[in-house]
């Protein structure tokens, strides 16, 4: 019975003094909550007091604050987005004028006295147009701005990337003048793409002019590109992601809203001028680019059940959009590597665009229908006009589609590929929306099904683009607003993603940044360029490495850091090789555990991310950014894994500025 007490007493002290323990561990954490919310309030409390006694002060010396908020960086980038969007929009208006007027001396003057003196010979209307369009601009581009070649978003890509959005004065005018040209002239180029460039040289312009540079220029241009295309679709949202998606990549709100800015500027200028009848065709009311009865009416329930039918569409037109990518581009390098004077190559390409447009189907007027952007044609085929069948010299609608497919990829390869002025924006919009069209045809002509065959082609329009040019986000809003009708974003959204998905599988580049590719510079996806990619790993990395072997304790890693700082620092054995990596957090913790004493090997981290020294620096900034590690160990291969060096991303940072230095002496 004793012993039985002495086991009663010891467990009810022993759960007594639990419960203490308990009880002061309580406190404990209530003390810590107590002391942390006080400093909290604490520094909420200052924070409050200092922005009060900073608006007293604003109140007090008005004069004062305004100079301040005038010579803020944040506050000069937004309201020249403003300016630049209205510039943009007046671009755009000035950029169509001169597009309109341009097409009609070709078509209704030139073309049609070609088409009247020659008879059964007017084929060489046809042959010689697109000839003399380009014999007028390649030597005003190759003499005072070869620059304004091709779409000339690569270009701008590559003045954002290596100079900070510079341009030079006379790149917008230039470009407007020639692409004006191109496009009447029937080459197979859009509006779009020097817009962008129009958008962007005015933009650097302005930006220079008040002594803007880096970061801040660079918003300032991609914002004057930005209202560029709002205000060409009447597309704001569209116009914004453009800028953000393609050039920008970023989701940082001081970048964000100097462009979305702009872009509502533009697009609400734009209006303005629709509603003074001073845009050609202008009816004074503000429309979608593609005014299509048919689709602005369209309900959920018009599609709603054939959305099965949108992801295939959205498989063909990412095949298509790598089609489209690679053939072009395979055109391009050939025209560069021809033995000829570079202001002969886009001439020969106008002379392989007009033979190609004698097989094109042509309209009442003999025109053919893959002349220019062919803006007329994408609305008839979304209409699913009447004017299709009057346009169609084969027997089925089918083939009708697929050969204005065809046919436009190759005259666009010719006209734009050889570096004659425009754009490959529009050519993408027609390509897409004829297979889009000839998808929904082939559905109804084997099933019994009955496709809308308006959004199926507005469906294909947005996705071949978005796969193209890796811009999903952009197509989606940009498709529902080009329209009017945003319960079109679904289907949208379903053939956009999946052709994205398939163009990123088969293609490393989009179609914009696979000609800077080829002359060695690689856009990341984070937003930012890398340096080239032909530099190695091995070319930058830190060779004198310290590294620690794993036989000492963690108390001796401590006088290592005290000597070279507290990075994370190799672990190797006898031969050098890799073993793991050991950082300041892993010594904090053995010191809290006192485990000090203990060898390197028992706390080293052993999966560690390294670097291979033959990777390209854009490969090694990709790893680091996915594995959330600031740097990175260097070994020789997989196998053997001998330590030769470390890379971080700082070294990345300062190669990129030397690169860019490079670029401008």
């Amino acid at each position: 019975m004793l012993i039985e007490d002495e086991k009663n007493s010891s467990n009810n002290s022993d759960s007594s003094s639990s419960e203490e323990n308990e009880e002061e561990e309580d406190e404990e954490i209530d003390d810590d909550l107590q002391h942390y919310l006080s400093d909290r309030w604490v520094n909420t409390k200052k924070g409050f007091q200092k922005a009060w006694s900073s608006f007293v002060d604003d109140i007090r010396h008005p004069r004062k604050a305004i100079v301040e908020l005038f010579k803020s960086k944040q506050f000069i980038t937004n309201a020249l987005a403003i300016i630049v969007g209205i510039i943009g929009a007046l671009a755009a208006w000035g950029f169509e004028w001169l597009s309109v007027g341009s097409e009609y001396i070709f078509m209704e003057k030139f073309f049609g006295l070609m088409d009247d003196n020659f008879g059964n010979w007017k084929f060489l209307a046809i042959l010689i147009t697109p000839l003399i369009a380009s014999l007028i601009t390649s030597p005003i581009i190759w003499r005072f701005n070869p620059e304004s070649s091709g779409s000339g978003i690569p270009y701008v890509m590559e003045s954002i990337v290596l100079h900070d959005g510079y341009m030079r004065k006379r790149t917008p005018f230039i470009k407007m003048i020639t692409s004006a040209i191109s496009s009447g002239g029937g080459l197979s180029v859009g509006r779009e793409g020097p817009i962008i460039q129009i958008g962007a040289g005015f933009s650097s312009g302005i930006a220079r002019l008040v002594g803007l540079h880096g970061r801040s220029m660079r918003i300032v241009v991609i914002s004057g590109l930005a209202a560029g295309i709002a205000a060409t679709f009447n597309s704001p949202i569209g116009g914004a992601l453009f800028g953000i998606e393609i050039l920008l990549v970023s989701l940082v709100a001081d970048e964000i809203v100097p462009i979305v800015i702009a872009s509502l500027t533009s697009s609400t200028c734009s209006a303005i001028i629709d509603l003074l009848k001073l845009s050609p065709n202008s009816t004074g009311i503000p429309e979608p680019s593609f005014n299509v009865d048919v689709l602005r009416e369209l309900s959920w329930s018009a599609y709603i059940y054939d959305l099965h039918w949108f992801i295939l569409l959205g498989v063909l037109a990412g095949i298509v959009g790598v089609l489209y990518t690679r053939f072009f581009h395979l055109i391009r390098e050939i025209f560069e590597r021809l033995p000829f004077p570079k202001m002969s190559i886009p001439v020969f390409g106008a002379l392989l665009t007009g033979l190609v447009c004698l097989l094109s189907p042509k309209n009442e007027k003999g025109i053919p229908l893959i002349f220019g952007a062919g803006y007329q044609t994408i609305t008839n085929i979304l209409n699913n006009s009447a004017d299709l069948q009057t346009q169609n010299p084969f027997s089925s609608i089918l083939l009708f589609l697929f050969v204005l497919f065809l046919l436009k990829i190759i005259v666009t390869s010719f006209s734009v590929g050889s570096g004659n002025p425009g754009g490959i924006f529009a050519p993408a919009l027609y390509v897409g929306t004829c297979v889009g069209g000839f998808f929904a045809y082939s559905i109804n002509s084997i099933s019994n099904s009955n496709l809308n065959i308006s959004i199926f082609a507005l469906a294909g329009l947005a996705s071949v683009f978005a796969g193209a040019t890796r811009a999903p986000l952009t197509m989606i809003f940009m498709g529902a607003e080009m329209t009017g009708n945003i319960m079109l974003m679904i289907p949208l959204m379903l053939t956009c993603s999946i052709s994205y998905l398939i163009c990123r599988i088969f293609l490393k580049e989009s179609i914009y940044t696979q000609s800077l590719v080829d002359k060695g510079l690689k856009i990341s996806l984070g937003g930012n360029a890398t340096i080239l990619t032909t530099t190695k790993v091995e070319e930058i990395m830190i060779k004198n490495v310290t590294t620690i072997k794993r036989e000492i304790t963690m108390g001796d890693v401590i006088t290592k850091i005290e000597e070279n700082g507290p990075f994370g620092y190799p672990i190797t054995d006898d031969k050098n090789r890799l073993l793991g990596m050991i950082t300041i957090s892993d010594i904090k913790m053995a010191k809290q555990l006192n485990k000090l004493d203990e060898k390197v090997e028992d706390h080293m981290a052993e999966n560690v991310t390294f670097l291979l020294a033959d990777m390209t620096i854009d490969e090694a900034l990709d790893i680091l950014i996915r594995s959330g590690i600031q740097r990175a160990p260097v070994v020789n291969n997989k196998e053997e894994k001998v330590l030769i060096g470390i890379l971080s991303k700082t070294d990345i940072v300062r190669s990129f500025e030397k690169e860019k230095l490079k670029a401008i002496n």
